[in-house]
C-alpha cells in the first residue's frame, strides 16, 4: 500500500499516465524499483514524466507518509487492493486510487447516485429527501457530492433512516475539506453513520473548480443507476448522467414544467431516453427489479465466463462495437482484447461482423 500511496502523488503523473505504466507493471512496488532505462521503455511516457518519478523518490518516505496519512484519520485504497469498489474499477478512466474517511460503499449492496442543482426548488428538495430515505431504509446507499441543494437533500433523507443503508460523499477536494463549509454537520454525520467521505484527491487539496467535473465520474461509477433531480441546461449533474450512460448504466429523471429553468436539464434527459421518476415508490419498485434481472444475468455468464471475458462481453451490446472503443473502455492492451474476443467468439457469444467491429450473439 505504501508504494501505491506513493505513485498516486507523483507530480505531473495523471491517473491515465498511471494506467499506462500499469499495462507494464501492474505492481506499484515494482514501478518504484524500475530503473530510469526500465521506464524509457514504457511507450507513453516522455522524458519529463520518468525524471518525475525518479526524482519523487528523493523526498518521500514510503513508511511515514502512509503512517502520516493514517495518523490524520484518512485511509487509502488503489486498484491493487480488493477492497478497491468493484463497481468503479471497471469504468473508463477508474481513479488507481481512492482517499477515504469512515468507510466505502460495499461492493455486494446496491447503490443509486442522487444528483441536482444547487439552487433546488421546495419540490426537488422534498422529493430528493423522501426517495432517498426510502433507498436508505430498503439498504440501498445513496452516492452524492455533499454539494448545496439537491446533493445535501439525497444524503439528509439517507441520514434520516433508521435501518443499514447509507450514504457516501464524493469530493471534488481532498476528503479533510470539507465543502461547502455550511455541510459540515451533513460531512460529520456520513461518517456516523457508517458512511463514507471519498475523493480521488490527496489530503488538503482545495476545492478547485476544474476538479469537480471529473469526480461524477465516481459518483457515477460507485453507482448502479444516477437519479437527477432538477437541473438547468448548463448543468454539472448532466454530466454525471453521461458519465453514467458512457459506462452502460440506467439515467433517472424528475420531469418539470416546460416554463421552469430548473425542469430543463432533467426533461432533456427523459427526452434522450432517460427514465421518468414518476413516484419514489414506482423508482424504486423499477429499481429493485432491474437489479434482481441484471444479478440473476451477471451470475449466470460469471458461471460460464472468466474474469477477463466477464468485463470484456460487458462492454458490448447488440449494436455493432468498434475494437478501439473496446479498448478504450477496458484497461488491457490490444493483444490481450483480440485474444478474449477470440475465446468469446468460439463461445459463441460475440460475432464480428464485418473487420474490428463485434456484436453479442446472446
Amino acid at each position: 500500500m505504501k508504494y501505491a500511496l506513493w505513485l498516486s502523488n507523483i507530480k505531473g503523473i495523471s491517473s491515465g499516465k498511471i494506467r499506462i505504466i500499469r499495462e507494464f507493471y501492474k505492481n506499484a512496488e515494482t514501478i518504484y524499483n524500475l530503473t530510469r532505462d526500465e521506464l524509457k521503455k514504457i511507450k507513453g511516457l516522455t522524458e519529463k514524466d520518468v525524471s518525475n518519478i525518479l526524482s519523487s523518490k528523493d523526498n518521500w518516505n514510503l513508511d511515514s507518509k502512509l503512517y502520516q496519512l493514517y495518523e490524520n484519520g484518512v485511509s487509502f485504497v488503489s486498484q491493487e487492493q480488493k477492497e478497491y469498489p468493484k463497481n468503479l474499477k471497471n469504468i473508463v478512466d477508474a481513479p488507481y486510487s481512492l482517499y477515504y474517511k469512515g468507510n466505502l460503499p460495499n461492493s455486494n449492496s446496491k447503490s443509486v447516485a442522487i444528483v441536482g442543482a444547487r439552487t433546488r426548488s421546495q419540490y426537488g428538495s422534498q422529493v430528493t429527501t423522501r426517495l432517498s430515505k426510502m433507498l436508505a431504509d430498503e439498504d440501498i446507499n445513496v452516492i452524492s457530492g455533499l454539494a448545496r441543494g439537491i446533493d445535501a437533500d439525497a444524503h439528509t433523507g439517507a441520514l434520516m433512516s433508521n435501518k443499514t443503508g447509507k450514504t457516501f460523499a464524493v469530493l471534488g477536494c481532498g476528503v479533510n475539506v470539507c465543502y461547502p463549509k455550511q455541510n459540515k454537520y451533513i460531512y460529520d454525520k456520513i461518517i456516523e453513520k457508517g458512511g463514507g467521505i471519498i475523493s480521488e484527491y490527496p489530503p488538503d487539496t482545495k476545492p478547485l473548480r476544474t476538479l469537480f467535473p471529473s469526480r461524477n465520474r465516481i459518483i457515477a461509477g460507485l453507482s448502479d443507476c444516477t437519479v437527477v433531480i432538477e437541473a438547468r441546461e448548463k448543468s454539472g449533474s448532466l454530466i454525471t448522467a453521461d458519465y453514467a450512460m458512457e459506462q452502460g448504466k440506467d439515467v433517472y429523471a424528475l420531469p418539470g414544467r416546460v416554463t421552469d429553468e430548473l425542469s430543463f436539464g432533467c426533461n432533456y434527459l427523459i427526452k434522450q431516453g432517460a427514465g421518468v421518476i414518476v413516484s419514489p415508490e414506482d423508482f424504486l419498485k423499477e429499481f429493485n427489479s432491474f437489479y434482481e434481472n441484471l444479478c440473476s444475468q451477471i451470475n449466470f455468464y460469471e458461471k460460464l465466463l472468466e474474469k477477463d471475458e466477464l468485463l470484456v462481453y460487458s462492454l458490448l451490446d447488440f449494436t455493432p462495437t468498434n475494437l478501439g472503443t473496446i479498448i478504450e473502455k477496458s484497461s488491457m492492451n490490444l493483444l490481450e482484447i483480440l485474444e478474449i474476443l477470440e475465446h468469446l467468439k468460439q463461445k459463441g457469444y460475440v460475432k464480428e461482423i464485418i473487420s474490428n467491429y463485434f456484436v453479442r450473439c446472446i
